[in-house]
């Protein structure tokens, strides 16, 4: 990956270009915090969504994949956002072929899978917009999709679609656990105990929420992430 200290793109991938910086350390916990929250199930798969829109998911997502593969485990982030995918900007990798490609048999496993340009870390973009997002992700080549990362990878780190979108739902109880990512700048407590509910019903494992943007105090910790279970 090129280093662009002005471009937002460096500040999204922290954990990469500052790994010992104070909002690398966030993420850095994050992943420790994940570990214990697991005592001893199988974490193998993580969706990471978020209440609504904008809220940071995916540079979460990007950031907590980079620190699994700095682990050398090897990692992959799936972009399965197919409304608003993000993960092929950051890493600024092509987006011809993705989840939506292998969903609609258009190519084989072998053709989605990127390398990142970070060693241990295969990224796999969205691909092409479809139609109608949460009926692809509806079929049964998702969890096709899903074991064949499974069995090529150690960790599969998935970038959902916020939950104000049905997709999430599908794919919430397909994973091993969930992140929650909320931005307590703007948030309201209801919508994110309706986050938590709807993620109950949809039978996932909610290992934790990341508050993004949230004000500290002077005897809070200064990474600008914070990890409550």
């Amino acid at each position: 990956m090129r280093r662009q200290k002005r471009d937002d793109r460096y500040q999204k991938l922290i954990a990469h270009w500052e790994p010992f910086s104070p909002l690398a350390e966030g993420y850095r916990t994050l992943k420790l915090n994940l570990a214990f929250s697991a005592q001893g199930q199988k974490l193998q798969t993580i969706l990471v969504s978020s209440p609504g829109a904008s809220e940071g998911k995916t540079v979460t997502a990007a950031n907590l994949s980079l620190m699994l593969a700095k682990d050398q485990r090897k990692t992959v982030l799936i972009d399965c956002d197919l409304r608003n995918p993000r993960i092929h900007f950051t890493f600024e990798l092509p987006n011809l072929y993705g989840v939506s490609s292998y969903l609609n048999g258009m190519c084989p496993f072998s053709a989605i899978v990127q390398e990142s340009g970070v060693p241990y870390l295969s990224i796999v973009t969205a691909g092409p917009l479809p139609q109608s997002p949460a009926e692809l992700l509806g079929t049964p080549r998702l969890p096709e999709l899903l074991e064949q990362l499974r069995n090529h990878f150690d960790v599969v780190v998935v970038d959902s679609p916020p939950l104000i979108v049905s997709d999430a739902m599908l794919l919430a109880g397909k994973t091993d656990g969930c992140v929650l990512v909320v931005d307590a700048s703007k948030t309201k407590r209801d919508a994110a105990v309706r986050a938590v509910d709807q993620l109950k019903t949809a039978g996932a494992n909610l290992l934790g929420v990341v508050l993004n943007n949230k004000k500290l105090g002077k005897r809070e910790s200064y990474y600008g992430y914070g990890y409550r279970e």
